[in-house]
């Protein structure tokens, strides 16, 4: 049995408007990430900005808000770091200044919520194999590698070893 890709049908200015309040009602989304669903439900591009200085009127989409907000839930609620919130919202079509303005507002001491976390990971296992693992794993969460090893060093201390 084969599948057929079709199309999507081209949107009316207000089906477009429709699909863009019903995608904002559940959730916040950037203009990228907004003007992108738009394209893919088959909105034309001159509606899509219209529909986009709607939104931003009504206060809608605002990448400003987005960013400081997405920044302190990936902060808060996923723990990553520094460097992976950066990832996160530039994969989400954020400007750069917006982006460096999110950060700035996020806490800069991290070595306050990564040292639980690392002190949770390693679990007491100080071996070589367990210690490059919890290293792996806390880069790919954006914290930086001196961070990591200080909290690591401490952690060790702690123990006595």
């Amino acid at each position: 049995m084969s599948y057929k890709r079709t199309e999507p049908k081209e949107l009316t200015f207000e089906q477009a408007k429709d699909k863009a309040l019903r995608l904002l009602e559940y959730r916040a989304h950037s203009e990228r990430e907004l003007t992108d669903k738009l394209k893919k439900a088959g909105a034309k591009e001159y509606d899509i900005e219209e529909i986009l200085d709607f939104c931003r009127n009504y206060g809608f989409v605002d990448d400003k808000k987005y960013a400081l907000a997405k920044a302190r839930d990936l902060k808060n609620l996923k723990k990553y770091g520094i460097k992976r919130i950066k990832a996160e919202l530039y994969s989400k079509g954020i400007g750069a200044e917006y982006i460096e303005e999110a950060v700035a507002e996020l806490d800069d001491d991290e070595t306050d919520i990564l040292l639980p976390l690392v002190r949770k990971r390693l679990g007491g296992d100080f071996d070589r194999k367990n210690i490059d693992k919890c290293i792996r794993y806390f880069l790919y969460r954006g914290y930086g590698f001196g961070d990591i090893k200080s909290c690591i060093e401490n952690i060790k201390t702690e123990y006595g070893e």
